[in-house]
């Protein structure tokens, strides 16, 4: 019984789970997407990254979501077109590498902007944020090319054989689960230390600065302050004293 009911629980667990995070991602995307194209935001570097990354990940969630949705009722076009076999895949993994890539460029563009070099500052930028995004999209777009020419169909199967299948195994572990979050941790990481070390230096020129005003105020009131032992008039003093009014104009 319980394996005759493990297909259609499974069916089910894809018709409901499937539609509420295919609903919801649709949805938190299109809010960036109005949110990151408004004018306060449409210059900024990181705006140029959140809203591709907003917008491939639409097109990762309708091209990857969809036909499982659409097999729930009807035959599963994989197991009959070869060509669909091939770039269902094939798409829906070059979209999932840019969506991760680009968060990684986003990263990467705050590690730049928290650098006191001019030159690594300077890469946070609109236009470099714009090349990156194009950038990344076609290195991602030629990474996966090996997966339309290698896969192909046997039987009512379509899906990787052989030797293939462990060679791309490894090659998601490593471009997927591995390589982006540690080159994140990474930029972050010294982003952090990034803003600790100029709010430091910003704590040690506050400091120096208050000291300095400080002392600058403790010798003009001692200057403009100081008791004048002579009867002369004094040309460079701003002020002067009763006991020296009082001799130069008794009463």
């Amino acid at each position: 019984m319980a394996t005759t009911n493990l297909p259609y629980i499974q069916q089910q667990m894809i018709r409901y789970g499937m539609s509420i995070y295919f609903g919801l991602g649709l949805a938190g995307n299109i809010c960036n997407c109005i949110m990151f194209t408004r004018p306060s935001y449409r210059r900024t570097p990181s705006s140029i990254y959140h809203l591709s990354d907003s917008i491939l990940a639409l097109f990762h969630l309708i091209w990857s979501i969809s036909p499982q949705l659409y097999t729930l009722n009807y035959p599963d076009l994989q197991k009959q077109s070869i060509l669909y076999c091939k770039m269902r895949l094939y798409g829906s993994h070059v979209l999932a590498l840019c969506v991760r890539y680009i968060i990684l460029c986003a990263c990467l563009d705050r590690f730049f902007a928290t650098r006191d070099d001019v030159r690594l500052r300077s890469l946070s930028s609109f236009k470099m944020a714009t090349i990156l995004v194009f950038g990344t999209c076609i290195v991602c777009t030629l990474i996966g090319i090996h997966i339309p020419i290698l896969m192909e169909i046997r039987g009512t199967t379509c899906g990787m054989f052989g030797i293939y299948k462990l060679i791309y195994a490894l090659y998601q572990i490593l471009s997927v689960s591995i390589l982006p979050p540690a080159l994140m941790i990474v930029f972050s990481a010294l982003t952090l230390c990034s803003l600790h070390q100029r709010h430091a230096t910003q704590e040690r020129a506050k400091r120096r600065d208050r000291s300095l005003l400080q002392h600058r105020s403790g010798s003009q009131f001692q200057y403009m302050y100081r008791p004048s032992s002579s009867f002369t008039f004094p040309s460079s003093s701003p002020c002067i004293s009763l006991f020296q009014l009082r001799l130069l104009f008794p009463s």
